[in-house]
């Protein structure tokens, strides 16, 4: 699923849990295991998810590279490491 201008996907998570403190903890203990350079590449199933990850992320200050609803109505975001 990666585009030629993508990052490296270090690693790919999967979920349809509603986005909260639990999950996002998760993607960061993951996110921290990345070689800079590397990209983090989560679907969510939760219907909010474009907000609260583009949120998380600007808090975090994570790159987010990519953030798009997939045709089964999943969110994928792609989180590249500095």
């Amino acid at each position: 699923m990666s585009l030629p201008n993508e990052p490296s996907i270090g690693e790919t998570f999967g979920s349809s849990l509603e986005i909260c403190y639990e999950v996002l903890l998760f993607l960061s203990s993951r996110i921290a295991r990345l070689k800079a350079g590397e990209a983090f590449e989560y679907i969510s199933g939760d219907p909010d998810a474009e907000m609260k990850i583009k949120d998380w992320c600007d808090a975090r200050a994570y790159k987010l590279t990519l953030c798009e609803r997939l045709p089964d109505g999943r969110w994928r975001f792609v989180i590249e490491k500095d």
